[in-house]
């Protein structure tokens, strides 16, 4: 039976990827000449979370098992509230282009190093679900690298 502690970190993993989608959002509007990798990660984090939503469910029904080891509800609410402020900070235009690339990475990478999906043990007929979900984890932050380095290589003015 899946416990309330669970239920809590689960309900916050899809907060977490709707929160990463919402800040992708406002990085748009900010840096607009990004709009191809904008748009391509909120549609993915928009994926994401419908993906979670399904883990959670299936969770509760008791298909797949969630084992979140080290990783706490606290600590994926920090994770959260970090992203809600950077995106506050957005709103208000407080980040130059280049810093708003490198938050995107840190965030990224900081993800991957969780392996906030490897807490999850399913079927084989499932395992697609989690495989997508990690692999666009580690493809979300190789695009974004690959545009911070295009401003990094950009000529002075």
């Amino acid at each position: 039976m899946i416990e309330d502690h669970q239920i809590k970190t689960l309900m916050l993993l899809h907060e977490l990827e709707e929160a990463l989608g919402n800040m992708y959002v406002t990085f748009s509007r900010q840096y607009p000449e990004h709009n191809v990798l904008w748009n391509r990660l909120i549609a993915e984090e928009q994926k994401h979370a419908e993906a979670v939503r399904s883990l959670y469910r299936l969770t509760y029904e008791g298909r797949v098992l969630f084992d979140e080891g080290a990783i706490k509800h606290a600590a994926v609410q920090s994770i959260i509230d970090y992203i809600k402020n950077i995106t506050e900070s957005a709103h208000q235009k407080k980040y130059s282009e280049k810093q708003i690339l490198s938050h995107s990475l840190d965030i990224e990478k900081s993800l991957i190093e969780r392996k906030l999906f490897d807490h999850f043990k399913v079927s084989s007929e499932l395992a697609d679900v989690l495989s997508a979900l990690q692999e666009g984890s580690e493809s979300h932050g190789s695009l974004v690298e690959k545009e911070l380095a295009k401003i990094r290589n950009r000529p002075n003015p």
